[in-house]
């Protein structure tokens, strides 16, 4: 086994093993916001065809179509919340990791099946969607050539309508309950 291989093995297992404890330990990091999402105050990059609704938030979340791991488990809960919200202005914006075998057709084609609150948004090349997940607090990473894997949080980040990330849930173990309740407070924020 190559170095490189064994690296990424015991990284992914060691990613597995703690991410159903993540957001709890991020919570008791940040006690004091009484938000259930970490809470942040971090200006992002607007996204190109998915620009936070005024007055609304976008919920983004970085992935790609053929991932099998955390991407599937994030999706359910962005669907969860999408059913529960989709009357207000929230946007659930998906940013492929993986442009070079995502296209935009499929990928529109894939938000209109989950809701009509879905966008997908594109980047020109993995380098540009690696810089961009960067600049929201994210990573990727790929092993290999365009068809491997691609190593990435499971990060939902919640950004307000200008362009600041204000929570951020590092796991796919959500109680959605709460982040509605979270939801909640920053669109009241929002409406002043």
């Amino acid at each position: 086994m190559k170095p490189a291989s064994f690296i990424f093995i015991l990284i992914a297992l060691v990613l597995a093993v703690a991410l159903p404890f993540a957001q709890g330990l991020l919570n008791e990091l940040d006690g004091k916001s009484g938000f259930y999402g970490y809470k942040t105050d971090v200006s992002v990059p607007s996204l190109p065809g998915a620009e936070v609704p005024g007055s609304g938030l976008n919920l983004v979340f970085f992935g790609y179509r053929s991932c099998g791991t955390v991407c599937p488990l994030q999706l359910v809960n962005l669907k969860s919340l999408h059913d529960r919200w989709h009357d207000y202005p929230v946007q659930f914006v998906f940013v492929t990791l993986d442009p070079e075998n995502d296209s935009q057709e499929e990928l529109n084609r894939v938000m209109a099946t989950m809701g009509s609150n879905f966008r997908a948004v594109r980047p020109a090349d993995f380098r540009q969607a690696q810089e961009l997940a960067r600049q929201y607090g994210d990573f990727s990473a790929r092993e290999g050539g365009v068809s491997r894997e691609i190593n990435h949080g499971a990060r939902i980040y919640v950004v307000t309508e200008d362009d600041r990330r204000q929570l951020l849930y590092a796991s796919p173990d959500l109680d959605l309950e709460r982040v509605s309740a979270d939801l909640e407070r920053l669109m009241e924020h929002a409406r002043g």
